[in-house]
């Protein structure tokens, strides 16, 4: 469980959210025939989604996240 203050340090807990969603993703791929390419789909998937929550809040958005296009 994530020990951060419920109503504050809000882009820690989207980073947070992301790296868990990468977890069980990276453990499948381990299992998969090519797991570094399905490691990269991974990342860059859940990067992607991190990002489009990053943009939906008006704060400064964290420096991997790229206005234009996907990871």
């Amino acid at each position: 469980p994530l020990l951060l203050p419920p109503t504050a340090f809000a882009h820690l807990h989207r980073q947070a959210a992301a790296l868990a969603a990468l977890r069980p993703r990276l453990n499948d791929c381990c299992r998969h025939h090519s797991p570094l390419p399905c490691a990269r789909r991974a990342w860059t998937d859940v990067l992607d989604g991190f990002c489009t929550d990053e943009f939906g809040v008006k704060t400064r958005q964290f420096h991997c996240c790229r206005r234009h296009g996907t990871a």
